[in-house]
């Protein structure tokens, strides 16, 4: 429509000029309402926290086990379509997962055995348990969760004897070719973002000086080892369980005290992440949860198994197992936990499990892998608020929303 003469209002040129310049500076700025875009994403450890650009990343993850078993797959598919079980992990705000698998099946492959076909998982038919993950990894990636490959054990299931880095039948150099073919196979998926180099290697050392059996050197080599051979991976290390000796009971991988004088060594040091587990009464007994001030002297204890971490070394902490049943004496350890890590700003961690068939610890899944634990749920709410949120854009950037 034609503007009456009395209504239109003069601009001049240079005036216009600025403005339609200050327009396309705008429209062009990556940064809109709090969230980034950019061709790439650099993951660090740096400060103590974990980084993405340069910028916080607040990590709220889960483990989904089952690659470390007998059927060769993540348990629950079975029950349900896998894309349904990624579309409850990204609606209730997780954005990482962490997968557990065995040392044979990243080498040689395998043929999973627990997939349910009808009316779902039918685009995963006729695939070798690598394709099936590869086809996880893909769809989490569209729901914008990030990955963390675990090597939770050498053969299916037998992550409670396999407590060293290496064993008889697959010494480092074959955990060093197994790396290798995790860096060729995702070394350049965008969201596979980190690797757990062992799942407690509860037999290890820390800074005794022999390198059969110390932990932190062995982390340091295989670590720096997938770094020059092309894998960007944030490096997860997680602690032994009695050496150095643990004036308190450590649980499995939750002995971190060695870093304070015999940190691990990378060769980029800014991927290192240190990574305790940590659980409460339902999974070991510990005189600790049986004294009249519990849980009042947990703090302490947490402080010194790991607490201390991220300030003496400059690395962040990022708890890789905690979990347990939400009753009872473990309900009262678990609020007391988020408590601690809240006020401690460790707020990274992947809870255990979405699995509901963890026997010592439930999931967050019922049995049928479709009712939620909903107080779990609100536990972990309650310890990360305000996850990061990742998405790629129309123009096929990677957009960071915090």
């Amino acid at each position: 429509p034609v503007t009456p003469a009395a209504m239109r209002i003069t601009v001049p040129c240079a005036t216009l000029s600025l403005v339609l310049f200050a327009f396309a500076i705008y429209a062009l700025s990556p940064v809109q309402g709090g969230t980034t875009c950019s061709s790439s994403l650099s993951f660090t450890s740096e400060s103590g926290v974990l980084k993405v650009n340069g910028e916080r990343y607040r990590l709220k993850g889960l483990s989904w086990f089952g690659f470390e078993t007998s059927n060769n797959v993540v348990h629950g598919i079975w029950a349900v379509d896998y894309k349904a079980l990624l579309d409850f992990i990204q609606t209730n705000g997780f954005n990482a997962m962490r997968l557990p698998f065995y040392l044979e099946l990243a080498l040689n492959d395998a043929t999973p055995n627990s997939i349910n076909y009808y009316n779902m998982n039918e685009d995963l038919k006729n695939l070798t348990s690598l394709q099936v993950l590869d086809k996880i990894i893909l769809e989490a990636g569209k729901r914008g969760i990030m990955i963390m490959l675990d090597l939770h054990s050498f053969l299916p299931g037998t992550f409670m004897q396999d407590c060293l880095w290496y064993d008889a039948a697959h010494p480092e150099a074959v955990v060093l070719q197994m790396w290798d073919k995790i860096t060729a196979r995702y070394g350049k998926t965008w969201n596979v973002i980190a690797i757990d180099l062992k799942n407690e290697p509860h037999c290890t050392t820390w800074g005794a000086g022999n390198n059969q059996t110390d932990w932190n050197t062995a982390a340091g080599r295989i670590g720096s080892h997938v770094q020059a051979t092309g894998g960007n991976f944030l490096i997860f290390v997680e602690g032994t369980a009695t050496s150095p000796a643990c004036t308190d009971a450590c649980f499995w991988g939750e002995n971190l005290q060695g870093a304070a004088s015999n940190p691990v060594k990378l060769t980029q040091q800014n991927k290192l992440v240190y990574s305790p587990h940590c659980y409460g009464p339902s999974v070991a007994y510990q005189t600790y949860f049986q004294v009249p001030e519990f849980p009042k002297n947990m703090p302490a204890i947490w402080q010194q198994h790991y607490g201390f971490v991220p300030k003496q070394t400059g690395n962040a902490v990022v708890i890789g197992e905690w979990g347990g049943l939400y009753s009872g004496s473990d309900q009262t350890w678990l609020d007391a936990y988020v408590a601690w890590l809240s006020a401690q700003d460790t707020t990274d961690q992947f809870f255990w499990c979405l699995n509901p068939d963890s026997g010592d610890t439930g999931g967050l899944l019922g049995y049928d892998w479709k009712t939620p634990d909903t107080q779990k749920l609100a536990l972990l709410q309650k310890l990360v608020p305000s996850p990061t949120v990742f998405s790629i854009n129309s123009q096929g950037q990677y957009c960071v929303t915090n």
